[in-house]
């Protein structure tokens, strides 16, 4: 349940949306009458509790549960963090806590230091504190490789467009009976990696293979961002994919009686036969297992009786029984 005060607005806002997406923070004591004002939660008792748990059985063990009931990590969603004031790291409610109270911070003259924000020493006291500063991108973002050393706009279209990259989505597709899927034939691990890779599994299931690409201009008025590609790469599988697609149909009856029929249509007795070929179906009305077909094949045959009474305008003749 999330709980918003608008000030603004002088509104009080509940949120119990079932499906919305929240993520965890490490709450900061905000306690006037604790000793412990101003730092987190989570203290070594809890670390020490978290790492007997791997001695510990399944049912016992304190965990994530246990970190939530008691307070230490909180979920909080887009609305609530609107309200609330997120620290970047430990350290920094720290240094920011020294800073309140008069000590002068010395600058790190180490160049590869993480830039930090200058502390705001007139900011409210801070309310919660990033599990770690990776976990303010999401998944397809945590993804790039250096997205420091990009333009903004690139990640952000690498964010919109890197859910939509053909790989190995699961490893039974096989197995399964999805309406459509697509598979890539070679998939392979990315050259460069992130951190958060490792806990998303995508070095297990990759998406995309590495290219040798070379930028040549030619004379700078042959083309501008497109691609040629080298078609003795493709012929020998580069980018080759598998697409899946399930086709689904049943049998039309009202109460016990069969309206409709699964079966190889004859063009003796069957009227309004389609332009595709019926010579790959079985007598079950179905295609074998392991048979090639192609565009102009039929798949399913499904034929239905013609009533007595009915001429199908002009075109059924005595030996017509069914139609397609």
């Amino acid at each position: 349940v999330s709980v918003i005060r608008d000030i603004r607005d002088r509104e009080f806002k509940i949120f119990t949306d079932a499906g919305r997406v929240c993520r965890p923070l490490f709450v900061v004591n905000n306690d006037t009458t604790s000793e412990r004002r101003g730092q987190l939660v989570l203290q070594k008792e809890h670390i020490q509790r978290l790492e007997d748990d791997q001695e510990r059985d399944m049912d016992d063990r304190w965990g994530w549960t246990g970190l939530l009931d008691e307070g230490i990590v909180e979920y909080v969603d887009a609305e609530e963090e609107e309200t609330i004031m997120i620290v970047m790291t430990p350290e920094d409610l720290e240094i920011a806590a020294q800073v309140r109270q008069g000590f002068q911070i010395e600058e790190e003259t180490d160049r590869h230091k993480r830039v930090k924000a200058p502390v705001n020493t007139y900011s409210h006291q801070y309310t919660h504190c990033e599990i770690h500063p990776s976990m303010i991108l999401g998944i397809c973002a945590s993804i790039i490789p250096f997205p420091d050393h990009n333009q903004s706009p690139r990640n952000t279209y690498q964010s919109a467009m890197g859910k939509q990259a053909m790989g190995v989505f699961l490893t039974n597709f096989s197995e399964r009976m999805d309406t459509m899927a697509n598979i890539l034939y070679y998939p392979q691990k990315p050259l460069a990696t992130t951190r958060s890779m490792e806990y998303l599994k995508f070095r297990e299931l990759p998406a995309g293979q590495n290219a040798i690409v070379g930028i040549m201009c030619y004379s700078g008025y042959n083309q501008e961002d497109s691609v040629i590609m080298n078609q003795s790469s493709i012929d020998r599988g580069l980018f080759r994919s598998l697409f899946y697609r399930s086709y689904t149909d049943q049998e039309k009856r009202i109460g016990m009686m069969v309206v409709e029929e699964f079966e190889k249509p004859l063009r003796h007795n069957t009227l309004r036969l389609k332009h595709g070929t019926y010579e790959k179906l079985d007598d079950d009305g179905l295609v074998a297992p392991g048979v090639r077909v192609s565009g102009e094949d039929i798949i399913i045959g499904k034929t239905a009786p013609i009533a007595p009474d009915a001429d199908e305008m002009g075109q059924r003749q005595k030996f017509h029984t069914k139609r397609d």
